[in-house]
């Protein structure tokens, strides 16, 4: 079965005229592979398979099957926590039909939602890699994008931009440029609406302590900001143009108290799968030490009822 990264179409192209007055039948082109999305270059490390890049916060995590899985139970929490799947008042005009951009949007669980939702609005997801979506809604659509040069859109483009789950792709020097941008697309009097995991987890225990340190030390030689949603507000309000910034949070248990801790705790098994070969390597630690502590932690979660 072919990677979901290596989708390939075979055509057979031929010269412009198949006759020429000059000559006979020219011979037709050699059968050429053409990609339907641009081929990256993609390193396979512990099993996981890896997008080539010169930063660092971009190589942290991987791109593959298992990677969509763990972003989909991400946005089951995410519905699970919240009554609706915006925080803006754009109700009536997602209803009426707006412009709707999703920065970062990796597999589109959000906007894919949201497009089946309000099929007069017209939905678009950026992300530095296209993952294989499945019969999108006729109102939504992706674009491959390098956000480390900015957004590829004219100012004063959209009426509402999103950006979910960027914690761990995104270095300090990216949410300096990113949050800019992400106004500059954005229409006077429009809505722009970021949300992050917090980054912290209270009342740990020891095996949950050490992995978290290990965590902050791998990140930090990343320059990523493990902090950064407690942050956002403060860096919005140093910019000119921006209004009514409102912010709020939630707090959901890992492991214990019903279904909110149910999913917690499988979201955090799963970025413990997807952070294992980068951490492992950063710390010279063997697989086998790595699952024995991480299995360990979730056990802990309940033990000492940890939230984040």
């Amino acid at each position: 079965m072919m990677g979901p990264f290596s989708v390939l179409s075979r055509t057979t192209q031929f010269t412009k005229s198949s006759y020429s007055s000059k000559g006979p039948k020219a011979e037709p082109e050699e059968a050429l592979i053409e990609p339907k999305f641009p081929i990256k270059q993609f390193e396979y490390i512990e099993g996981r398979n890896y997008r080539q890049s010169k930063k660092p916060s971009e190589q942290f995590l991987p791109c593959d099957d298992e990677e969509i899985e763990r972003l989909q139970i991400n946005h089951l929490l995410f519905k699970s926590l919240f009554p609706q799947p915006y925080f803006a008042p754009v109700k009536k005009l997602l209803e009426k039909g707006i412009k709707v951009l999703d920065v970062s949007a990796g597999p589109g669980w959000w906007i894919l939602d949201m497009a089946k939702q309000y099929p007069k609005s017209h939905f678009t997801a950026t992300d530095v890699v296209i993952y294989p979506i499945s019969h999108p809604p006729a109102n939504c659509h992706f674009r491959l994008m390098d956000l480390s040069t900015g957004l590829a859109f004219p100012d004063n483009t959209f009426d509402y931009v999103t950006q979910h789950d960027a914690l761990f792709k995104y270095n300090q020097s990216d949410w300096e440029l990113m949050i800019p941008e992400i106004i500059r697309v954005t229409k006077p009097g429009g809505y722009i609406e970021f949300v992050e995991g917090g980054g912290g987890i209270q009342d740990v225990g020891p095996n949950l302590s050490i992995w978290m340190m290990r965590l902050t030390v791998s990140l930090q030689t990343r320059n990523i900001n493990l902090k950064i949603a407690s942050q956002l507000e403060s860096m919005i309000k140093e910019i000119e143009n921006v209004t009514h910034i409102e912010s709020s949070h939630r707090s959901a248990p890992i492991g214990w108290y019903g279904k909110n801790g149910d999913i917690m705790l499988e979201c955090l098994q799963r970025l413990f799968d997807s952070i294992k070969p980068k951490l492992c390597e950063d710390w010279s630690m063997n697989i086998a030490k790595y699952d024995k502590m991480v299995q360990s932690a979730a056990i802990e979660c309940r033990d000492f009822k940890s939230w984040s």
